[in-house]
């Protein structure tokens, strides 16, 4: 089994404050301080995931999303976000939702639910894989009072089997 993990690779829109740089920048770097933040319930940040082309041979067994997050501007609790994964016409195929925690601001890891097919019965293919997006939103809950919802990564994490080579070699023969 490998995998790969396919960051944000651009923003198709945005409700969320982003201090600095852009949306799908700072979900795809490796800085915890570089965020999208929301204090707003509804709000939702929806990101194209770069594409990579799986080799011939090479079978998708499973897709699964990953965030990084906390909430901040608060002394305890948590607040919930939905992530969605989807195509690319921006319907649906899986959702996940996540507490974020006050914790001293130390950003936590959430993955979602590894998902074996694409529909609910069929396997993943090159073209599902190609224009995935990731929904972030805030729809469950609103932050109370004057805290934030805060994202610092995420991208999709593709697992797949390696295509087998053949590599016959021939010994001392004259074709």
């Amino acid at each position: 089994m490998a995998t790969v993990n396919l960051a944000p690779s651009s923003t198709v829109s945005n409700d969320w404050d982003v201090p600095s740089g852009t949306a799908h920048g700072n979900l795809s770097d490796s800085d915890d301080a570089t965020v999208i933040r929301t204090n707003v319930q509804n709000d939702e940040c929806i990101v194209q995931i770069l594409n990579h082309s799986f080799g011939h041979g090479e079978v998708i067994t499973s897709v699964r999303h990953y965030i990084r997050g906390f909430k901040h501007n608060a002394r305890s609790g948590d607040t919930e976000v939905q992530v969605i994964l989807e195509n690319s016409g921006g319907t649906t195929l899986y959702s996940d939702n996540h507490q974020l925690l006050f914790n001293g601001y130390v950003p936590q890891d959430f993955y979602g639910t590894a998902r074996t097919t694409s529909d609910g019965s069929n396997p993943w293919s090159q073209s599902d894989i190609t224009g995935l997006r990731l929904n972030i939103n805030t729809s469950p809950e609103d932050p109370p009072s004057f805290s934030y919802a805060a994202v610092v990564k995420a991208y999709v994490e593709v697992t797949y089997t390696v295509a087998v080579t053949d590599n016959a070699i021939f010994f001392g023969t004259n074709f």
